[in-house]
């Protein structure tokens, strides 16, 4: 059996001066060398962080235009799958541990206990408005009241329910976690949707007989939208009551999705493991190659949070999405 994992590649978007043009609306970024970034984050428009495979991470000061290359927790040989930027200069990581930065990733310190030496990797952490921190370690959710120093087991973990990404839309009481395991050469699985309706504190198992989920969003407590990969063919599906029912869309992006953003319950991003950035414009009914990299770097993660949408993955590829810039922020 072969769980899957969150592919050690993500995109983030941005490009400088004299950065090479990508397709349409969307720009390469500069000063991002071989970085695979497997997670990017933005705690407002200009600022962003990225994180990756071998300890490499990035900096942009310019809402993702330019980059500059760090190295994360250097001290600790892993390749990170997290990353969170709680502002300009404190900035987190995570694979075995679980680390931050107050000096904009200068220097890095272990928060709480665990490190390289614990067991499950680390594949979200969700900051609540409460000041609540929900991970996924392992196959395992986890809670924390005090920035991270102690964490309390809030869901065990059972065989075949692998998930690696938190959702909590809305006031953050209300939260789901999505994943699922790929088993055998054909990419078959089984898919994993969990409830919690008190901010992490207990969590319900959600039926869902479509297969294994690789990506997720969710517009709000009741709407969401997952992707699915069976026989390496990959289908969306949509839920409008909670994640009780699913329906499945016409249509989904070809290819391997990795991750799925929404900037409104019409507007969609696609990330693909072969490197291409598809958008909808009809919640997910049809869908447009807006990038597709000429050498198939793959892309791992989307961020919309800081404003323009940025995408990163493989071998220092990064997008960033000009049209935002030239044309202000468009309606859904």
């Amino acid at each position: 059996m072969q769980a899957f994992v969150v592919p050690l590649f993500a995109l983030a978007l941005g490009a400088g001066p004299g950065a090479p043009a990508a397709a349409g609306d969307w720009v390469l970024a500069s000063g991002t060398g071989t970085c695979s970034v497997t997670s990017v984050d933005f705690p407002d428009g200009p600022r962003g962080f990225a994180a990756g495979a071998f300890n490499c991470g990035l900096l942009t000061m310019d809402g993702g235009y330019s980059w500059t290359p760090i190295d994360v927790v250097p001290e600790h040989g892993q390749s990170l799958v997290w990353a969170h930027a709680a502002s300009a200069d404190e900035l987190y990581a995570a694979r075995l541990g679980f680390y931050r930065s107050t000096d904009r990733g200068a220097s890095w310190a272990q928060v709480g206990p665990w490190d390289t030496s614990s067991p499950g990797s680390i594949f979200d952490v969700a900051f609540l408005a409460s000041g609540r921190l929900v991970a996924i370690k392992g196959g395992q959710t986890w809670t924390s009241d005090d920035q991270g120093d102690h964490w309390t087991l809030r869901y065990p973990g059972e065989m075949d329910r692998n998930f690696h990404e938190l959702h909590f839309p809305g006031s953050g009481a209300i939260g789901y976690a999505t994943g699922g395991v790929v088993r055998g050469s054909m990419g078959n699985g089984i898919g994993t949707v969990l409830r919690t309706a008190d901010a992490g504190a207990t969590w319900t198992v959600l039926d869902f007989p479509h297969g294994a989920i690789t990506a997720a969003d969710f517009v709000d407590s009741d709407h969401a939208m997952v992707a699915v990969q069976n026989h390496w063919t990959g289908t969306l599906y949509v839920t409008s009551d909670g994640a009780a029912t699913w329906q499945a869309l016409p249509s989904a992006p070809p290819g391997w999705i990795t991750s799925l953003k929404q900037r409104s319950a019409s507007h969609w991003y696609a990330a693909t493991a072969d490197g291409c950035l598809q958008t909808s414009r009809n919640g997910g009914h049809s869908w447009q190659a807006d990038y597709c990299d000429a050498d198939f770097r793959a892309l791992a993660s989307i961020n919309l949070r800081g404003g323009a949408a940025v995408a990163a993955g493989n071998d220092g590829l990064v997008l960033y999405e000009d049209r935002i810039l030239r044309s202000g922020f468009e309606g859904p």
